[in-house]
């Protein structure tokens, strides 16, 4: 039977889903990875930010606000900063700008989620595809035995049974990370909106 077998064993008998799985994991993490580097950096406390636009409108200083626009990473301070470009076309344009520039920054943060919430959503799936076919091959060789038993199939349930552990493995961290992604670009749009409607209320 397979008390001896390890579970490396298992894996390299584990057939073409385990190990198209495990390259779809690497593609995961290197995404996961990314993002967080991504989010890591545009991170800005938009309260903090605000409150010295608002300083450096109260006196006039507009240069500053670019600069300050310039100096920090992000879409608040892209926004920001469109805003101010069109300030002098009114409200309506200023608003229209600062839209644009949003959807544009969203379409940023955005990158390759769709490719990470896949990856989540099919690998049990593809798993599953492959732990079905190791059993189909498993009760085959117990059909071309002669006089074999269970034991003849013990391993080949065992080594099937890891394409669907594989890709539980690779689904789980793939939905926990792209629901948190997520979350936070929601998180950073709704602070960005709010921020560009009270500096359309300063220029106005």
């Amino acid at each position: 039977m397979f008390g001896e077998t390890t579970f490396w064993q298992l894996f390299m008998k584990g057939g073409a889903a385990v190990f198209f799985l495990l390259g779809v994991s690497v593609l995961s993490w290197w995404i996961i990875i990314d993002r967080a580097i991504c989010f890591s950096r545009i991170k800005v406390n938009t309260q903090d930010f605000m409150d010295r636009v608002k300083k450096m409108l109260a006196k006039k200083d507009r240069q500053g606000v670019l600069t300050l626009c310039q100096t920090t990473p992000g879409p608040l301070s892209a926004v920001i900063r469109s805003g101010m470009d069109a300030s002098e076309g009114g409200r309506e344009k200023m608003e229209a700008a600062m839209q644009r520039t949003l959807n544009y920054e969203a379409g940023r943060m955005q990158k390759f989620l769709g490719v990470l919430g896949t990856i989540g959503s099919v690998s049990p799936f593809i798993g599953l595809f492959g732990t079905i076919l190791g059993i189909i091959k498993a009760f085959r060789d117990l059909a071309m035995s002669q006089g074999g038993g269970p034991s003849v199939v013990a391993n080949g349930i065992a080594e099937a049974l890891v394409a669907t552990a594989m890709g539980i493995f690779v689904a789980i961290p793939a939905v926990v990370a792209y629901n948190l992604f997520v979350r936070a670009i929601d998180n950073l749009e709704t602070e960005t909106i709010n921020a560009a409607s009270e500096l359309a209320d300063l220029l106005d």
